[in-house]
């Protein structure tokens, strides 16, 4: 089941990779015009796709061997000394929980009184930041000890 688990967050990464360029351009096309229902949903299965992410992340960082496993077989000194322990016992997971923040006020923007076009720059701001988190802290194919495969396997 983990290993089903660590596909399935694998492959919702490209989910959410693609959902944040398309809200990101969505939002830049649409800066002189009113924040709309399609902005709202395209924020939304975003949120939503973050979210689902975060769960299924959390549930590797308590069940897997590079989190909470870590840190109770290792000691947390062991952890920080080790790369790839670290990278997924406190970076990757930080720097994820931090970029779901910043996906999920984006999100919330639209309820906020001000004018659209500054609800559009807003959200264009926290989803690239978001963005640059992402793919800065992702598990990338040939990053040495900590890269995984760009396709899930199951």
């Amino acid at each position: 089941m983990y290993n089903f688990i660590l596909g399935l967050h694998n492959l919702l990464r490209w989910v959410i990779i693609a959902l944040l360029v398309i809200n990101i351009i969505r939002h830049f096309t649409a800066i002189q015009k009113p924040f709309s229902g399609i902005d709202k949903k395209l924020g939304l299965w975003l949120m939503i796709a973050a979210h689902i992410q975060l769960v299924l992340g959390l549930f590797e960082w308590f069940a897997g061997a590079y989190g909470l496993h870590g840190f109770i077989n290792n000691g947390a000194s062991e952890v920080m000394q080790n790369g790839t322990e670290r990278f997924f016992a406190v970076e990757h997971t930080v720097s994820m929980i931090i970029a779901i923040a910043l996906i999920t006020i984006a999100r919330g923007i639209f309820r906020k009184d001000i004018p659209d076009g500054k609800k559009h720059r807003r959200c264009i701001l926290l989803y690239v930041v978001a963005l640059v988190i992402i793919i800065a802290m992702v598990p990338w194919p040939g990053m040495e000890g900590i890269g995984r495969s760009l396709a899930p396997k199951f």
